[in-house]
């Protein structure tokens, strides 16, 4: 307390002897640095029940990534005015300083929408967020998002239980759909309760669900690419007879296989049982047989102990679905993302890539049909990344974090991958780098920060004093001794001091990135005197703040944290100083 008191303190006497000098602030976000493209490998946990594909081999990445928020739960859907909208969850938001719980009876859910057509430079926008009670389960979530034809249905399900190790280990049933008619501004809850639940199934008493979590597919703007004018859903779920050697995982993220259903999109029919139909296997033909009686509902696809959250988007140009399951079996701590391709929106189903520890904790993936480039090949991954804090988890591939990320992708065909220029790759990759690290201000000689001593006033366990000035701008989760932490909340402090004067007059400033420790207020003051008080820094990864003035000779800068969000500690990922 003594520092932060001796900082205000100064700030006061300084008023009268130095005076706070003026100084201009903007928000930067240095180039990060080139890592693609990149091909993940296929590495399968087991042999899958399905073939390979002879359309699609692999998964390139092709090195541009954008995240956006500190929540997670983003499933956009691309409504016929242009605009995304999507439902949100946990974590935190800006200017509302606000911390979503999605348990307990008041269980609260966010929605937003997301404005722009370029995924690099989207402007994403908060609606609100509403309650919905979770009882008799412990959490209420996201799941099934569609907007069609100026209408926003808005799916929930339960959650409950942390068995076996598990977070959230119990996938409970799936509500119903909130409407909204004014693209989120109001909205006329479910009829449905989670003792209530549209399809009627339960997961209390050792019970299992098939309709958990389901997701609509994305058939392109205002669904105008559906076969038959219907949406459809697909679901991860289990049986109670799950066959061993281990017994039914049904958990939020685990599952053993994936169900299909459909109904045509109105206000009268989403929360009515009696208009859905459920795929029901085939006939002797091979043609997909549909039924009312949710009884006779079977799997359109099935892998046991390897069936996690799913989605499903329609690719016109390759006139292909594409299926995304997260395999969160059998932990939490690492994630698994596969493709599955067919023709038909029943299947069958083949294998594309299996992206063993993508992420390596990455969630809730899918793939927004808006952002699909026909003539370029590409689309953008969405999904969120490393929400559980371990320590020994890294950020792969570079760009993820616990927000709404996106990384630029293209599927390559057999002819593509075995022409494919691996050589050719690293050499240009490796020229790009070398380019990168002349022109990246961070880490050029003009960075004084690079040659100052630091001291802090103390560090949490895991990180580094020297990760605050080594022109990494990085951190934890992936990267914890890129970045200094205290074990404080406001009065920590770290110093940069050189051995001689040296000439200042720009500091860049970055803030760790996780989502609970956002720095809100902040100051610097320099060995002459000088005090310059701060506001928040930014929370989005990679985004400093850059304060410029005019240039004077110091010795040492010191920032100081004078306020912070929900915290055990805080601190910096990177620390900047420049002549000008």
């Amino acid at each position: 307390m003594r520092r932060l008191v001796f900082f205000l303190g100064s700030l006061l006497c300084h008023t009268l002897l130095v005076a706070q000098i003026p100084y201009q602030q903007r928000v930067i976000k240095p180039e990060p640095r080139p890592w693609g493209p990149y091909l993940w490998p296929h590495e399968t946990p087991e042999t899958p029940p399905v073939s390979q594909s002879s359309d699609l081999a692999a998964a390139e990445f092709m090195g541009r990534s954008v995240s956006y928020t500190a929540a997670d739960t983003w499933y956009p859907s691309w409504a016929s005015n242009d605009t995304l909208y999507s439902p949100f969850t946990d974590g935190t938001w800006g200017i509302w300083k606000l911390v979503f719980s999605a348990t307990g009876p008041k269980a609260m859910t966010g929605q937003a929408k997301i404005v722009g057509n370029d995924p690099l430079n989207l402007k994403v926008i908060p609606l609100g967020a509403t309650t919905g009670s979770a009882a008799p389960y412990g959490g209420r979530y996201p799941c099934g998002s569609l907007v069609h034809n100026g209408v926003w249905y808005y799916g929930t399900y339960c959650l409950d239980g942390y068995p076996s190790g598990y977070n959230w280990g119990t996938l409970g049933p799936f509500v119903g759909f909130r409407i909204s008619k004014d693209y989120g501004l109001t909205w006329e809850d479910t009829p449905h309760t989670p003792l209530s639940p549209l399809f009627g199934e339960t997961a209390k008493d050792s019970g299992c669900v098939k309709i958990g979590a389901p997701h609509f597919v994305d058939f392109g703007k205002n669904m105008e690419h559906s076969p038959d004018g219907k949406a459809y859903l697909v679901a991860h779920g289990s049986v109670a007879e799950d066959p061993q050697p281990r017994p039914a995982n049904n958990s939020w993220i685990s599952g053993d296989q994936i169900y299909l259903l459909r109904v045509t999109p109105t206000i009268e029919n989403i929360n009515n049982r009696s208009k859905y139909e459920y795929f029901a296997g085939y006939n002797r033909n091979g043609k997909a047989v549909w039924s009312k009686d949710f009884k006779k509902i079977k799997p359109v696809f099935e892998w046991n102990n390897h069936c996690g959250c799913v989605t499903m988007t329609y690719f016109p140009h390759l006139k292909k679905y594409i299926m995304c399951i997260t395999d969160g079996w059998p932990t939490i701590k690492y994630m698994n993302t596969y493709f599955l391709e067919s023709d038909h929106v029943e299947g069958p189903w083949k294998m594309v890539t299996y992206m063993k520890n993508f992420g390596e904790q990455a969630y809730f993936v899918n793939i927004p049909s808006k952002f699909i480039d026909k003539d370029k090949n590409s689309f953008w991954l969405c999904y969120s990344g490393n929400f559980a804090a371990f320590q020994e988890l890294k950020i792969n591939p570079p760009g993820g974090r616990y927000a709404m990320v996106l990384q630029e992708m293209r599927f390559l065909d057999k002819k593509q991958l075995a022409a494919y220029p691996f050589a050719e790759n690293k050499k240009k990759l490796d020229i790009e780098k070398a380019e990168w690290d002349k022109r990246n201000p961070l880490t050029s000689k003009e960075n004084l920060a690079l040659q100052a001593k630091v001291s802090v006033s103390s560090l949490a366990e895991g990180y580094s004093e020297k990760g605050v000035n080594d022109g990494i701008v990085d951190g934890f989760p992936g990267h914890p001794e890129n970045e200094w932490a205290s074990n404080q909340t406001v009065n920590s402090w770290v110093r940069l001091t050189w051995d001689k004067k040296v000439t200042v007059g720009k500091i860049w400033l970055f803030d760790r990135p996780y989502q609970y420790e956002q720095i809100l207020s902040c100051g610097l003051k320099m060995s002459d005197g000088t005090i310059i008080e701060l506001g928040a820094l930014s929370n989005v990864e990679g985004e400093g703040l850059e304060i410029t003035f005019e240039p004077k000779e110091v010795e040492w800068i010191e920032f100081v944290v004078l306020g912070v969000g929900n915290s055990t500690n805080s601190g910096l990922s990177e620390f900047a100083v420049f002549e000008k």
